[in-house]
């Protein structure tokens, strides 16, 4: 075919050079492109177009296509498209060939023909086909898997066929020992990762020097490698949670769970969820039965992994049985006490009233033993403990916490064991009860046991009858007999009978007949000032009566002989006993006696103090007992506060203390001042004082300090005191000592409230004749024999007996109808007792009833 193309072609050359030759007027057709012979690629598509050149083209008629057959292509029809078909253009003469998508079978000789005044007009070309490079397997995105072989395929066509040479990055790859080049493309052994990487797969066709590359993107996937991680992971029941499964690989894996005991797929599963692209199994709500094994798998294109964790589920204890229990004293008592939880959890008891835990096994001597024991119930572990107590006593009963404990927490409950008893009486005193003057009386009687016991009385062994003396209240455990003694048998014993299932006990109580006191049995002086004594007493025997509450005495200047004008003081029993306010240089006569509940006993006889003459103050104390030699250690580096207290001024009043400090050192076991120059005195001008704040010191520095008191007549001996200062700065910016005490101000502020109270009455004596004042001076003026007559005659009397006190309160009457115990009276008689300080001791004196502590005249 190709000999007859060359042949037609020559033959239209030829023509064409003729018709040059017989001059530039010849009319004929042109096709264009001009080229005579064109080689187009198959698949390509062709358009050729035939025009006419003549003078005048309007004598030249429509130009028309013919295939290589011969034939006439003809126009497309409307809306449609063949492979070959002409499309005229009639305005400029011209004839197009359409040719779609070239196949071989389609070259060949196309002719255009027309007719110019009849005379025919023709002119051709001849279409050649060839094969263009073709890639029909070479995408362009290849994806191989780590330590497997892959061929990077690359099928290339093409006509002539071509030759075909691959590229890494430019480099240029060569069969070898992990290359092989293959005809549809390269196939690389063993992947590596780093075969990852774009090759070149070059085609060339060296008859048409066509030249085609193609860039493949080669990816290596690895198969899912499943990170390391802890094998158990512990969650806890009732919380949320989450397991996390990680593995490496390329691309990224997708994960999945499942539960190894039922092979359930958990990201379908309730109470569940699964994040496929993180790993994450999520427990919405943990319950007991989620423990077990759990496979969580990976898996993308280069292959799968998985791997087992264990899942333990912690569930808190719960105590669901702990029940009271009851056992007699010395038997056997046991208290058991279950719980569940997971893992098992751990029992201890621990007695509500101790701080620490019994031990599991033995205790206090293999008298309480704890047993513990545990199984698997279900989801859950079961454990049960025990504690027996043999031969119980009272002090085993209570409250028994038991205490379980897990890795998940803690619960806690009570017991009680209750300890069976027979009655006792052993918190009940056996004090005798009295009575006198027929005051009703009440006796009582607690029986403690478990069960409650009941009560009945007897009175000299036969049992006691109710009568309109004698009334009883209660018969168990608690139970009350009220007591008239209207009659002296009425006195004796009762005796209180308990009983309950366990046995029986019994108490005494004494209901005895009351007296007075007797004589005081001695009373000595002990220590005296120029203004006050004090006294040891010793009471009379208490057989008789009542406890002794007090003591009371009459003193009374010597040349006085009538004694019921003595003073009188009472004391609260083993108070000291402390007579104040009396005159320097005198005599005075004391006589004392004893108080009970009934009354005052009879007077012991007077002893005779001589008061001393006044004289300095008595040597002050220092509020806490610490001895004159030792030496304190104070806290601050700069400062030290004395305290001290008032000292008896022996019948002149204190005015002033005096405060002096003297840095001293300790030579060979003795106090030593450093110097004379370095003592410093200080004056304190209050009687009230009772504390100094010395300030000034040194840091790290020993003083002696002494405090004495004042008065007209001297000075006391002083309080001697050893101080050390704190280590420190030398002085700490305190702002400099008062002026004044606190008792000091408190004084002058009494003062002005009196000065104005003096100034109303004043007022109100002259425009009303009214007031204190007003009432001095209406009063008569006392004469000399009225004198006398108050302090009667020379002659001695006898003493007088003491001034009965008043009886006790007496109860009322309850009345027979009802059924009511008397309210304790106690010692209502005798009221609470006031105190005051005086010389370093505290005075006692009662506030009202039958004891008076006042100095006044009887």
């Amino acid at each position: 075919m190709r000999s007859s193309r060359g042949r037609t072609t020559g033959v239209a050359a030829l023509a064409l050079m003729l018709a040059a030759l017989t001059g530039c007027s010849a009319q004929n057709l042109r096709i264009y492109p001009m080229q005579k012979q064109q080689t187009v690629a198959v698949g390509k598509s062709v358009v050729l177009t035939c025009q006419a050149d003549a003078s005048d083209p309007a004598l030249v008629s429509q130009p028309h296509w013919r295939d290589p057959k011969g034939q006439i292509i003809n126009e497309a029809a409307s809306g449609t498209r063949p492979e070959i078909y002409t499309e005229p253009m009639p305005a400029k003469q011209l004839q197009l060939l359409y040719i779609s998508s070239i196949t071989p079978a389609m070259a060949g000789n196309y002719t255009c023909e027309a007719t110019f005044t009849n005379m025919p007009l023709s002119a051709s070309v001849v279409l050649d086909t060839f094969v263009a490079i073709t890639w029909t397997n070479a995408n362009e995105n290849q994806y191989a898997t780590k330590g497997k072989d892959f061929k990077v395929m690359c099928e290339v066509t093409a006509e002539p066929a071509p030759s075909v040479d691959w590229f890494k990055e430019g480099t240029p790859i060569l069969t070898g020992d992990r290359y092989v080049i293959d005809v549809n493309g390269l196939l690389i052994k063993s992947i590596e990762e780093s075969d990852d990487g774009t090759y070149t797969c070059r085609a060339v066709v060296i008859q048409t020097g066509e030249l085609a590359e193609r860039n493949i993107k080669l990816e290596v996937y690895t198969a899912p490698e499943m990170e390391e991680r802890e094998t158990r992971v512990v969650i806890k029941e009732g919380e949320s949670a989450s397991i996390t499964c990680k593995a490496r690989g390329k691309p990224p894996p997708t994960y999945s769970w499942i539960k190894a005991s039922t092979r359930e797929n958990l990201g379908t599963a309730s109470r569940f969820s699964v994040n496929e692209i993180k790993g994450l199994l999520t427990f919405d709500r943990v319950e007991a039965g989620d423990y077990g094994k759990y496979i969580c798998s990976a898996v993308n294109q280069a292959g799968h992994n998985e791997t087992e964790i264990e899942v333990e589920v912690l569930v808190p204890p719960k105590i669901f049985e702990l029940y009271n229990t009851t056992a007699a004293e010395k038997t056997e008592g046991r208290l058991e006490c279950k719980a569940s939880g997971r893992p098992a959890p751990r029992i201890s008891f621990r007695k509500l009233s101790s701080s620490e835990r019994l031990l599991n096994g033995p205790n206090d001597d293999g008298r309480i033993i704890i047993e513990t024991s545990n199984r698997q119930t279900g989801d859950q572990m079961q454990s049960s403990a025990v504690i027996t107590i043999t031969s119980l006593n009272r002090t085993d009963d209570g409250l028994y916490e038991c205490v379980a404990e897990n890795e998940g927490g803690e619960a806690r409950k009570n017991g009680h064991l209750t300890v069976q008893f027979k009655p006792t009486f052993e918190h009940m005193t056996n004090v005798p009860i009295w009575s006198w003057n027929s005051q009703p009386v009440n006796i009582s009687c607690i029986a403690e046991s478990i069960p409650n016991a009941t009560i009945k009385w007897k009175f000299h062994d036969v049992d006691l009858i109710e009568s309109p003396q004698v009334r009883i209240y209660g018969s168990g455990p608690i139970s009350y007999v009220t007591v008239t003694p209207t009659d002296r048998s009425l006195y004796g014993v009762y005796k209180c009978i308990a009983t309950n299932t366990l046995g029986e006990a019994e108490h005494i109580n004494q209901l005895r007949e009351a007296f007075p006191p007797g004589t005081v049995t001695q009373a000595k002086q002990e220590t005296i000032t120029a203004t006050s004594v004090s006294f040891s007493i010793v009471g009379p025997p208490e057989e008789m009566g009542p406890p002794i509450l007090a003591y009371t005495t009459q003193y009374k200047e010597n040349g006085n002989y009538d004694w019921n004008l003595a003073m009188n003081r009472t004391w609260s029993a083993n108070s000291p006993y402390i007579v104040e306010n009396l005159r320097p240089m005198y005599s005075y006569d004391f006589r004392f006696a004893a108080v009970n509940r009934v009354g005052v006993g009879s007077w012991g006889a007077p002893i005779t103090v001589i008061m001393p003459r006044r004289s300095p103050p008595e040597q002050p104390k220092w509020r806490e007992a610490v001895s004159s030699e030792s030496l304190i250690h104070g806290k601050f580096a700069d400062r030290y506060e004395l305290q001290w207290k008032v000292p008896a001024h022996n019948g002149e009043p204190i005015d002033m203390y005096e405060i002096s400090y003297c840095p001293v050192m300790k030579v060979s076991g003795e106090w030593r001042i450093s110097g004379e120059s370095d003592c410093l005195t200080e004056e304190l001008k209050s009687y009230e004082a009772i504390n100094y704040e010395v300030r000034g010191l040194q840091p790290d520095t020993r003083y002696r300090m002494h405090v004495r008191a004042h008065n007209i007549l001297g000075y006391s001996l002083p309080a001697q005191l050893y101080v050390q200062t704190a280590l420190g700065v030398e002085r700490s910016g305190f702002a400099p000592p008062q002026l004044l005490s606190s008792g000091a101000i408190v004084g002058i502020a009494l003062a002005g409230v009196l000065i104005c109270l003096l100034i109303v009455d004043l007022l109100l004596f002259c425009f009303r004749r009214q007031g204190v004042i007003a009432t001095i001076c209406g009063k008569r003026v006392k004469t000399h024999k009225d004198d006398e007559t108050k302090l009667g005659s020379t002659k001695p009397r006898a003493p007088p007996s003491p001034a009965p006190l008043p009886p006790p309160v007496k109860l009322v009457p309850t009345p027979t109808d009802e059924k009511e115990p008397l309210k304790e009276t106690g010692d209502d008689a005798i009221k609470r007792n006031s105190s005051v300080e005086f010389d370093g001791r505290r005075v006692y004196a009662t506030s009202g009833g039958p004891i008076i502590g006042k100095n006044s005249a009887v």
